[in-house]
């Protein structure tokens, strides 16, 4: 048992000297809501997926190769951790994921949703990745009526509403 702690710990520690990280866990969200549409524009690094996939599957995935982008676990995880509705207590808007963009390190997801009513406020909530890394921090920048709000993501904050007024 402590023979494979100690292989474990050595294949992390090799495995992440070879690896070029990056210093920071981050995502930045652009959302505009612009007649009755919200449109979605998140970037991520990507390397910071792969390492949440082999987290909860113990697989290496390449993020860069479509295919592999295409199973459920990536829609499903960032549906279960990107979430936007109309109330707080309210089930979630049906964000479509329409395109995902691979730019070098980064991986950008383009969503976009339609809001039946026109509502005083939203509520996003936003724990991307902080699961899997404590430092993530999800910037998110709110643009309606010509106005934008910035608004800070992470272990300590999940959620924030948006008012519409």
């Amino acid at each position: 048992m402590a023979m494979r702690l100690i292989t474990l710990l050595l294949f992390l520690f090799l495995w992440t000297s070879w690896s070029p990280a990056h210093p920071i866990h981050l995502s930045i969200t652009n959302i505009t809501y612009e007649n009755g549409m919200l449109k979605i524009s998140m970037k991520t690094f990507r390397d910071d997926w792969e390492t949440a996939y082999f987290h909860f599957h113990s697989k290496v995935i390449d993020f860069t190769d479509a295919a592999q982008r295409n199973i459920p676990w990536f829609e499903d995880y960032l549906k279960r951790r990107f979430k936007i509705s109309i109330k707080k207590s309210t089930p979630e808007l049906s964000l479509v994921v329409d395109t995902v963009v691979m730019e070098e390190a980064s991986m950008r997801i383009e969503m976009e949703c339609s809001i039946p009513s026109k509502p005083n406020s939203l509520y996003i909530y936003n724990t991307l990745l902080t699961d899997i890394y404590p430092d993530q921090t999800n910037l998110v920048i709110f643009g309606f009526n010509k106005r934008e709000t910035g608004i800070k993501f992470d272990v300590k904050k999940e959620d924030a509403e948006v008012l519409l007024n």
